[in-house]
């Protein structure tokens, strides 16, 4: 069973994708899913078209990782344990001016194909409840915004999920202290969030809603998967720690900030 969901947006360094995303795929997510507390990740990468208009013309991430997690406490306590060892290398292509990982807690969450462990696109809403009006977002979300949106077409499962202060990675707290999860079945559904559903609720902080759309960057990865890998995934990863390794990058200073 799910206890948390670990949210993390990320950046590569400017010029560094491949690198970046070569060691957070081979090397980064599997050693995260070695740690107990883990069940799977999934890696996203920012849509070309989104829903909403940001400041500055873009959203501040172009990475997102989802990370499901059956026993948050220990999962932290396993990157504080192991973070910047050789247990959990952290090479220096991940840009670190804002990083984002926070473990949610589910309120709701809803399911058309149960079992199907659908992996595709993923719509993310970063909500804060306006204060005083936590109890009333929560009762409008679960009861009337959340049936809704997931009776329209091309959306598999739908959840809304809470930030606590329990088992988080950093001592502060995020911008946002609620997040819509949604996932897809066909891309067109993006279309659903143009409307102002979201925009109008009075319970909302409207100067802090995003809405983003995330297209898939790798397949639903299991911890399971990771202890009885495949030659293929086995292949990956060692190449992977060859680069760096005859590069020199892994960081051996980046602070606790780098567990996720």
């Amino acid at each position: 069973m799910i206890e948390a969901l670990l949210v993390v947006f990320t950046n590569a360094v400017e010029g560094r994708d491949d690198d970046f995303n070569d060691w957070y795929t081979h090397i980064h997510t599997r050693d995260a899913l070695r740690f107990r507390g883990s069940i799977a990740q999934q890696r996203f990468r920012l849509a070309p078209e989104q829903v909403q208009t940001f400041a500055g013309g873009a959203f501040y991430a172009q990475y997102l990782a989802l990370y499901e997690v059956f026993d948050a406490q220990r999962f932290v306590q396993e990157h504080i344990d192991n973070a910047l060892t050789t247990r959990m290398v952290v090479e220096d292509s991940i840009d670190i001016s804002r990083l984002d990982d926070f473990h949610y807690y589910p309120l709701q969450f809803r399911d058309k194909a149960p079992r199907t462990f659908q992996n595709g696109s993923v719509v993310v809403e970063q909500i804060k409840a306006r204060p005083g009006h936590e109890t009333a977002f929560r009762d409008w979300y679960n009861d009337h915004y959340l049936p809704g949106r997931f009776r329209e077409e091309g959306i598999i499962t739908g959840a809304l999920l809470a930030y606590d202060p329990y088992a988080q990675l950093v001592n502060y707290g995020p911008e946002h202290d609620h997040v819509g999860i949604w996932r897809l079945s066909d891309d067109r559904a993006r279309s659903h969030w143009r409307s102002r559903a979201l925009a109008d609720c009075p319970h909302i902080d409207q100067t802090l809603l995003a809405i983003t759309c995330w297209d898939v960057l790798t397949e639903r990865l299991t911890e399971d998967a990771v202890h009885h890998p495949t030659s293929a995934g086995l292949v990956g990863e060692e190449r992977a720690r060859a680069r760096i390794a005859a590069a020199g990058t892994a960081q051996t200073d980046r602070g606790d900030h780098l567990k996720t």
